[in-house]
């Protein structure tokens, strides 16, 4: 397996670090994390990947090493697509794969349908699409009462819940199950903790919410759906799924009708694999990854 680098890349008016395994190849592959993680996430992806093409895990904005710039409208979704877009520049590549989890999936979602002339494959994992997700924070009463931390995260002054003890309220709130059956050791947690607490990246990380115009529906909001126009979330890149179904945030629905937004569309569901499928299942992640672009090619 190859070796894990880190470097940083102007992009914008911001930089981002990243982590990467084997520049020496053409094809590039971009690694998208979600909330809390940072690119450790794909750790154990990259030196694989690594083997046969650039892999590349960068820290989103906000995020441990990356910049922090201020203000809520700093995060929104234009400006998480301009990384994207402005990282895959800064490697000189016209075209690239495209790997997301989590928020990563809701940015790389967006990616693929504001440039899918760039992305030459996509793969998901538990991550829903924008459109179906917006109308089960709607009308799905599941959805619904899973998706409460959303609004709880919007609230002021709950960093400090978060960092309190050392990161140990969000350790156990995400990863405690990991912990318990040595799916994650000390060192996983101290970089956890390290990437938590560096200066500004929790009110940062927590901007991705606050930005974002998703929250589940209120008693008095509920039923009235999501007044977003179908037409306008169509996925025209060829997409894998992966979807751990003991998945504890994102119910089964928002697969359902997923072959009406996404041309060529292919669904796995991993057996017993919760939300966090990179910790969960990471030689399976990376066999599907492999699998999926040599498909392509």
């Amino acid at each position: 397996m190859t070796a894990i680098g880190h470097k940083r890349a102007k992009v914008g008016e911001i930089t981002l670090h990243y982590a990467e395994s084997g520049a020496q190849h053409e094809d590039l592959i971009l690694l998208l994390h979600g909330f809390p993680e940072f690119w450790y996430c794909w750790k154990d992806q990259l030196p694989k990947l690594g083997e046969k093409y650039h892999a590349v895990a960068p820290d989103m904005r906000g995020y441990n090493l990356s910049d922090k710039p201020e203000g809520v409208k700093s995060y929104r979704i234009n400006h998480l697509i301009g990384d994207v877009i402005g990282l895959a520049d800064h490697l000189g590549k016209e075209k690239f794969y495209l790997v997301a989890h989590d928020w990563g999936a809701a940015i790389a979602y967006a990616v693929a349908m504001a440039h899918p002339d760039r992305v030459k494959g996509l793969i998901i994992m538990n991550g829903p699409h924008p459109y179906i997700f917006a109308e089960l924070l709607n009308n799905n009463e599941e959805q619904i009462r899973q998706s409460q931390y959303m609004a709880y995260f919007q609230t002021p002054g709950v960093e400090k819940k978060m960092l309190k003890d050392n990161g140990n309220w969000l350790l156990d709130w995400t990863f405690s199950k990991h912990v318990e059956n040595g799916q994650m050791t000390e060192d996983d947690m101290n970089a956890y903790r390290t990437a938590w607490t560096q200066p500004g990246a929790m009110t940062a990380m927590l901007n991705y919410y606050r930005a974002s115009p998703l929250v589940p529906a209120t008693e008095e909001t509920k039923g009235r759906g999501s007044g977003l126009d179908p037409d306008k979330f169509k996925v025209h890149v060829p997409t894998l799924i992966l979807w751990g179904d003991a998945d504890h945030a994102l119910v089964k629905d928002n697969l359902k009708g997923i072959e009406k937004f996404i041309d060529k569309v292919t669904v796995k569901l991993l057996s017993g694999v919760t939300h966090w499928v990179t910790h969960e299942a990471p030689e399976l992640v990376t066999e599907e990854i492999l699998d999926f672009i040599a498909e392509l090619e």
